[in-house]
């Protein structure tokens, strides 16, 4: 029911990028290598900085999130429809660390992501290319698209706005967002903090091991840092880019996601 997991490998630069814009029913994008520093979770008095790492990602950029998620719900029938869904997720929570984890957890984390994903679908999210960005300022424009060796690159903006200085969670101006899906990704720098482990029910963690099952479980959203837009690559450049920083790309999850041949 959970596809197999094969070697992982260095990706290549033609050979994903040309699998990868072939395929129409999500929307023609864009191949992009790039540092991010993650954003990561502030938590506690001190206000202490979890999951801050610095990553080099390989990433998807531009296809039509709506689609993923349509492809995400055909999937989750697909496992349906196999059967054992429920005890093949109640299983995989108690090997991720949960000794008890009922029938009951597994199935109602199976009916919670299917409304999620059906919301989706039916218009119930702010934007249906995938989270909102923060909000334009009224009239005025505050976006303008990235261009990159004068290569228009789908599923990316930048902020020229003023930003807002007594707002720590305003964009920076200059700042570049990323919507796509992440291919492959290596540790650059361990958050100083570490990860932020909060104690979760099962039902959340069979949630979060359902999702990444699916398409739409690899989807991400990066504010990239204006520091770091020196290390961003498009295209061709980007499969090459990546592989030179020995970011891996797992051909199995790629295959089920986007159905590139074996």
């Amino acid at each position: 029911m959970v596809p197999k997991r094969l070697p992982m490998s260095n990706a290549t630069d033609t050979q994903l990028a040309g699998s990868l814009t072939g395929l129409g029913d999500l929307g023609q994008g864009t191949l992009v290598s790039t540092v991010i520093k993650k954003k990561g979770v502030t938590r506690g008095a001190s206000k202490t900085v979890y999951g801050d790492d610095l990553v080099h990602v390989l990433l998807w950029c531009g296809f039509q999130y709506k689609a993923l998620v349509e492809r995400s719900y055909q999937k989750l029938q697909g496992f349906r429809n196999q059967g054992k869904l429920i005890t093949t997720l109640q299983t995989a929570t108690q090997k991720a660390g949960f000794e008890v984890v009922t029938l009951r957890d597994a199935a109602e984390a199976i009916q919670e992501v299917e409304e999620s994903l059906t919301r989706i679908l039916r218009g119930g999210f702010d934007h249906v290319e995938g989270p909102r960005t923060p909000q334009e300022d009224g009239h005025k424009v505050i976006w303008e698209p990235l261009v990159v060796g004068g290569q228009r690159v789908r599923g990316a903006k930048v902020y020229i706005g003023d930003g807002d200085p007594n707002d720590s969670h305003a964009p920076v101006p200059g700042s570049i967002y990323l919507d796509g899906v992440k291919l492959g990704e290596k540790v650059l720098e361990p958050a100083p903090n570490g990860p932020w482990l909060a104690k979760q029910k099962a039902k959340t963690v069979a949630k979060e091991i359902l999702r990444s099952w699916l398409p739409s479980g690899l989807y991400v959203r990066y504010c990239l840092d204006p520091k770091y837009r020196q290390e961003l690559r498009v295209g061709r450049e980007a499969g090459q880019h990546a592989k030179g920083a020995g970011v891996i790309v797992e051909p199995e999850s790629i295959r089920a996601l986007f159905k590139v041949a074996p």
